[in-house]
């Protein structure tokens, strides 16, 4: 039995954000050409917080780097890249976009696996696009 288990959207925060973060500084300086500056503005972070995913200081992706979806994710996050620079999507979009991807394939399972040893099993109701009260009884 489980006496402690972070839930899954604090794998998220925690563990997978500042590596998909760190992925799409990295893509949108230098391969769009977008200044640190703008960056850290877009994100609403530092510069400092800017450098140190570029220098890889910040969004170590050990973690989740050998899972098979972990390619996967890279070209996900390449592609909200072209959208942002191109001014077509959000950062917010696409990194709510991004969760939903990382949520629907496995790879908050992973993160269990190396945490626990083990998946919980759990019904969970992980950001839901729809609130109402039909909807939260229909996911338990």
């Amino acid at each position: 039995m489980l006496l402690f288990m972070r839930l899954p959207c604090e794998i998220i925060i925690i563990d997978i954000l500042p590596i998909i973060r760190k992925e799409l500084a990295i893509e949108l300086v230098k391969m769009h050409g977008i200044s640190k500056a703008r960056v850290a503005r877009i994100f609403q972070v530092s510069g400092t917080a800017i450098s140190q995913y570029i220098h890889g200081t910040r969004g170590n992706s050990s973690m989740i780097e050998d899972t098979p979806q972990y390619e996967q994710l890279l070209h996900e996050i390449y592609s909200s890249a072209e959208k942002i620079a191109s001014r077509k999507k959000s950062v917010m979009e696409e990194l709510c976009r991004l969760c939903d991807f990382v949520k629907s394939t496995g790879i908050v399972n992973h993160v269990y696996m190396k945490d626990l040893g083990e998946v919980p099993v759990l019904k969970c109701i992980e950001c839901p696009k729809d609130n109402s009260s039909a909807a939260l009884l229909e996911r338990s």
